[in-house]
């Protein structure tokens, strides 16, 4: 752990030990102020306790006088208080010793008795009634939530106190007898602990309003969702939720107590689940969980119906449940190594010791007292100041997460392009001489096609692995990032695409061979291949290293270009290279070279040429390929292999299809209105043509502007077409034959196509690529080759183009071997298509 992190821990921890502190001293200075409760004697008050249990709740007060039990004495704390429906009437004989009146308060520490009833023998010998039951009718807010009743008492005089309580719920009240000032105490006591604790609970439901606002995590709702329950179960618990709640309210609450505490224990397990984020991939201990709170919300509504005696045991028995499952999730989250999660953790452990004393209270295991009745709040206390940390740290969690998730790149763990900049961009403000090298694995995305998603990123492990093996103990290899992202020197731009970051500790002559000899036992060590399922797959690198980055020299993206730049040099040489500045200028000539063919394709300033194509068997012109030609202004004639990849790079290779295609279909009809109504036009189209969206769409359209017999058409895919998106290329061409469209596969024998793509693929026609023609008489190994590929053409019904014919001799042999149209300089050379008229008309 960082030091900032163990100061941040440690921050946290003395905060609250502070706040522990904090209330440890206000609850001793509060004290228990039952202790001056009168028990049996004092203060010149003497108290004769006696009751009478009615298991039938048909006596009346009459009744009750007259049974003798109900005058033995007999003390309060041996009452049988239970579940049971009864009614329990307590006698409290109160003598004044004292020589001067006294006022004395029964304190009934229960705010929900449905019955309570006093009655007091009056001078007269009559009884005065007086009801304190919550259903009771006009009664203040300190007497609904503090049930007491005043006694008002001359010097050496005596009264009797007779108490009737009946209840669904917990019966069991204690009852206490204070002097006047004593009872004020306390109730001033009673008031400042509720206030502090539905102050601090207020406050906390308004700040999570306010983060879900801005965040928009369920996981505030439920959190807020917990207070509230807590605040209507212990308001009604307790007794102060007469001061926050309407009357109606309380009412309602109170008829419904058991699902009131039902959902706090739903909104407490809910809260868990969402907090560790468990409901995305849930383990079986969540799965029960989730079950356990469907079964708590079902109780919950079922309770709604069943009166209080019978749903409390149910909720009890429920209960029992909730602590063993809980411990269980929790051992399970703590094993998946939550760190940040450990004050949600430690927060358990006041809400479990709370909610076992107040009911070991209640249910007369422990004697009541003022801290014991107000356990249960004050764990709730702790326990929520400890959530809200723990949301606190979760939200720190997430947020290095998400950093972290921005910063790395999933498969392999290590820095991607994000953290690479940003360290490249702090490394040139801070004025630093350093290098960026680049590490490609080659053919990467050629390899992508024949293997899944799930083996590439086992592969990119295996590589990733491979260099940092290699790298990671070098000294001139710096870290990227911090001690927060981590640790690796090495970063991860793409598929098969790698970068680092290196500083010149040495003369440059010195570094460049120190770097070379490390990245060629990287290319050695790769070069042994690696077993991607059943496929066995030959590696090999290129690296390329841009040239020293400084304040002075280059931004963060000018570096990277120039690391790109030198790789590019690598695939050529096959070694690692540094950049030179000569680059520079080679890549300024070709932006400025990309831009003019830009702006000649759009004021239709190339030239379409015409190589014929004869028909082996007659000698006659069966049809022509349209080559694109090029003449700059200043460089004059430019290669297609020059202008096309600038095409590509710069995204007009579609565009310049088109045109091409376009204009070849101005050419065809020009030839069928001169006479020649059979001859054929070929265009190349490529790859990239096929995976445009609006490739087909565009053809049409191109098509519709002219009256042309579409058979007289043919476009030529390259072979390596192929490989790309077999589904797209299939619906593709498929459209195009239904036009009548003829479809040939270009350059066969220089790709990387199968007899399977040949034979479902509707190609009517195949093209030989020169390589293999152009000394066909002189090799045995290409004329095998081209006798085999002519063969299988013929087996499958396809017309067969033979380009790269230079002399007599190539064109015998391929005559003999039955090749249906030859295409080359023996014929004629690709020319302008003036000329080429002026050729054909020539010709007969």
């Amino acid at each position: 752990m960082s030091a900032r992190g163990k100061l941040k821990r440690i921050s946290a921890l003395t905060l609250l030990a502070l706040l522990f502190m904090l209330i440890c001293h206000y609850l001793i200075s509060v004290g228990d102020p039952t202790q001056y409760a009168i028990k049996g004697q004092g203060y010149g008050i003497l108290i004769e306790e006696g009751f009478y249990v009615d298991p039938q709740q048909q006596l009346s007060l009459e009744q009750v006088l007259q049974q003798a039990d109900f005058f033995r004495v007999r003390k309060l704390e041996s009452v049988p208080w239970s579940f049971d429906q009864q009614t329990y009437w307590i006698r409290l004989k109160v003598d004044n010793k004292n020589t001067y009146p006294e006022t004395v308060v029964l304190h009934f520490s229960n705010a929900m008795l449905e019955q309570l009833t006093v009655y007091q023998a009056t001078t007269y010998n009559q009884l005065k009634e007086t009801p304190l039951g919550w259903q009771a009718e006009g009664l203040n807010y300190q007497t609904r939530a503090i049930p007491s009743y005043q006694l008002m008492m001359a010097a050496n005089s005596s009264t009797d106190v007779y108490v009737r309580i009946a209840t669904e719920g917990i019966a069991k009240t204690p009852i206490n007898v204070y002097l006047n000032k004593d009872f004020s105490n306390l109730v001033q006591m009673m008031l400042l602990i509720w206030g502090s604790f539905v102050g601090i609970l207020i406050v906390m439901s308004l700040f999570n309003i306010v983060l879900y606002a801005g965040l928009k995590d369920g996981v505030y709702l439920v959190y807020i969702g917990y207070i509230v329950s807590i605040l209507m179960m212990l308001g009604v618990v307790i007794g102060f939720g007469h001061y926050i709640w309407p009357e109606t309210v309380i009412r309602v609450l109170r008829s419904n107590i058991v699902p009131v505490n039902i959902s706090v224990v739903v909104f407490t397990l809910s809260f868990a689940l969402l907090f560790f984020n468990t409901l995305k991939h849930p383990s079986r201990i969540v799965r029960i969980c989730v079950r356990y709170v469907q079964f708590m919300i079902a109780l919950g509504v079922v309770c709604l119906v069943l009166p209080e005696y019978i749903a409390a045991p149910l909720f009890f028995i429920g209960m029992a449940v909730l602590y063993p499952l809980v411990g269980i999730f929790l051992y399970q989250q703590i094993r998946i190594n939550h760190k940040w999660a450990r004050y949600y953790l430690v927060s358990w452990v006041p809400l479990i010791i709370g909610g076992a004393i107040q009911p070991m209270g209640l249910t007369g295991v422990i004697e009541e007292s003022f801290l014991i009745h107000h356990a249960l709040m004050i764990g709730v206390l702790f326990e929520i100041v400890l959530m809200a940390m723990a949301l606190a740290s979760r939200m720190q969690y997430k947020k290095e997460r998400a950093l972290y998730k921005a910063t790395h790149d999933p498969g392999t763990r290590l820095p991607n392009s994000n953290l690479l900049e940003d360290k490249i961009h702090s490394l040139v403000d801070d004025d630093k001489n350093f290098y960026v090298c680049l590490i490609e694995v080659a053919d990467f995305q050629t390899l992508q096609a024949y293997i899944s998603n799930t083996e590439s990123d086992d592969l990119m492990v295996m590589i990733a692995r491979v260099i940092h093996q290699h790298i990671h103990l070098r000294s001139e290899f710096i870290v990227i990032g911090s001690a927060r992202t981590g640790s690796s020197k090495l970063a991860r731009i793409n598929d098969g695409l790698f970068a680092a970051i290196l500083t010149q500790e040495y003369d440059h002559e010195a570094f460049t061979e120190r770097v070379s000899g490390t990245m060629r036992e990287i290319e050695q060590q790769l070069s042994r291949g690696a077993q991607v399922g059943e496929l066995f797959i030959n590696l090999n690198t290129h690296v390329g290293v841009s040239a020293m980055g400084s304040h002075a020299q280059g931004s963060t993206h000018e570096l990277l270009k120039q690391a790109k730049q030198a790789l590019d040099q690598s695939r050529l040489l096959g070694k690692p290279t540094f950049y030179q500045a000569e680059q520079a200028q080679e890549v300024t000539q070709r932006l400025s070279l990309a831009a003019s063919l830009q702006r000649t394709l759009r004021e239709n300033k190339l030239q379409l040429y015409h190589q014929p194509q004869i028909n082996l068997d007659t000698g006659h012109v069966d049809g022509s390929e349209a080559l694109l030609r090029w003449r700059h202004e200043e460089y004059g004639f430019i290669p297609p292999d020059e202008f096309i990849p600038l095409a590509e790079d710069t995204g007009i290779v579609n565009e310049l299809t088109l045109w091409v295609i376009d204009r070849a279909c101005q050419h065809l009809e020009m030839l069928i209105d001169k006479g020649h109504l059979h001859h054929n036009v070929s265009v190349n189209i490529s790859g990239k043509d096929i995976a445009e969206a609006g490739f087909l769409n565009n053809v049409r359209e191109i098509l519709g502007n002219y009256q042309l017999p579409l058979q007289n058409l043919t476009f030529e895919l390259t072979e390596s077409a192929t490989v790309s998106d077999f589904a797209l290329l299939n619906e593709t061409l498929a459209e195009l034959a239904a036009m009548g469209i003829n479809i040939a596969i270009d350059d066969y024998g220089t790709g990387y196509s199968s007899l399977l793509y040949i034979s479902q693929l509707p190609f009517t026609e195949l093209k030989i690529d020169r390589s293999f023609v152009m000394d066909l008489h002189e090799s045995k190994r290409n004329l095998t080759i081209v006798k085999t590929t002519i063969e299988m053409a013929k087996s499958l019904n396809l017309k067969i183009v033979a380009e790269g014919i230079e002399n007599e001799q190539i064109e015998s042999v391929l005559k003999a071997e039955g090749c249906h149209l030859a295409q080359g300089y023996h014929y004629q050379k690709p020319v302008e298509f003036s000329a080429y008229l002026d050729w054909l008309d020539s010709r007969f």
